[in-house]
């Protein structure tokens, strides 16, 4: 979406790390010499590559690049699972299973019948299976096992089906040492059983930041992250999800709501986390505070209009009462259909408005 923005210098082309990892290293090292570039801040799941990769990086561009072993952790659900269970943090029941003609009948015997089922990367909900009865659940499985060809040690997590609220508790560390944190509480996603969210909001939560911090903490992590939870609102009872290790899909809410993480970030590297933390000090934090993904909610009314349910549609498309857009602004507005063309182009060569690209998933 940045190239068709008015306020971009210049754009460079690089091959995809999904199909050719050591082609986009190549890439993104030559344009960093080409283009005399500092720093490097990946967006999204290139963070890892570029961070196992980071010799082939110029001295002091990789400085906002997390280290490469936290990254691989937090990218794979079932070492990310154990490690936050292991920090003392709630967790959603797990099924271990070593057969999964075995896998039925083990679920029979804990009496579930709703479960959910993850491959151990993905992101965005893609990955992210449910079923709503034992037998199911084994099929799902077998069938994931046989279309992403999954070896004995790669097989897919099953977990009990926990109901709630989907949180967020963002943070800056560096070198192991908290800069900044912001959490957040999704009010609408773009698939309605989890994923990414098109409407959030700024709320604090004295459950989940302290869980949050203690995971960062133990790891001593460094760089940008969101951990994601799960809360139910009636009991206050929480489940840690995830963590995304690297910047998020919903960075748009706390920057615009006034904890700017990519510019905190580029002060830590250039000026120290002093500067950073001062910056940060003077800045004030609206509460409450919401942002919009327009795109995502132009998607998710779509869907509802097609299904029928227009009270829902009428609610989604007019009734944000959003703070701020995360992709339409009057003055770069070509921003947002660059963004379009790229979703519309990956819509139709994923047939699925949820578009999986090879080797993201597995």
């Amino acid at each position: 979406m940045c190239q068709a923005s008015r306020r971009k210098s210049r754009f460079s082309r690089y091959r995809s790390h999904y199909t050719d990892e050591a082609g986009f290293v190549e890439d993104v090292a030559s344009i960093c010499r080409a283009q005399s570039i500092g720093l490097v801040l990946p967006s999204h799941n290139e963070t890892e590559i570029l961070s196992r990769h980071r010799d082939q990086l110029a001295p002091g561009q990789d400085a906002l690049l997390p280290d490469a072993a936290h990254c691989a952790l937090f990218n794979d659900k079932a070492r990310s699972y154990k490690f936050a269970k292991s920090c003392g943090v709630p967790v959603p029941l797990r099924v271990e299973y070593a057969d999964v003609n075995e896998l039925a009948d083990t679920l029979s015997e804990l009496g579930w019948q709703r479960c959910v089922i993850k491959l151990r990367t993905g992101n965005s909900a893609k990955g992210v299976f449910y079923a709503q009865s034992p037998i199911e659940a084994a099929d799902t499985v077998r069938k994931l096992i046989r279309d992403f060809d999954l070896p004995p040690d790669r097989l897919p997590q099953v977990e009990e089906y926990v109901s709630g609220e989907g949180w967020g508790c963002s943070v800056l560390y560096w070198h192991g040492r908290r800069v900044a944190s912001f959490t957040h509480r999704r009010v609408r996603e773009k698939i309605a059983t989890g994923g990414t969210s098109t409407l959030r909001e700024t709320v604090m939560n004295s459950m989940i930041e302290p869980a949050a911090l203690r995971i960062f903490d133990e790891i001593g992590w460094h760089g940008l992250a969101m951990s994601e939870w799960k809360v139910c609102p009636d009991t206050g009872r929480f489940w840690f999800v995830e963590v995304n290790p690297r910047m998020w899909g919903s960075i748009a809410l706390p920057i615009s709501a006034g904890v700017e993480f990519p510019y905190l970030a580029w002060l830590c590297a250039t000026e120290g986390e002093e500067a950073a933390r001062a910056y940060q000090a003077q800045s004030v934090v609206r509460h409450p505070w919401r942002s919009r993904w327009l795109l995502g909610d132009l998607t998710v009314g779509a869907r509802q209009l097609v299904s029928g349910d227009l009270r829902s549609a009428y609610t989604t498309l007019f009734q944000a009462n959003a703070d701020a857009l995360d992709d339409f602004f009057w003055d770069d507005p070509l921003v947002f259909f660059g963004e379009l063309g790229v979703y519309i182009e990956n819509v139709v060569k994923g047939r699925s408005l949820n578009p999986v690209e090879k080797g993201m998933i597995g």
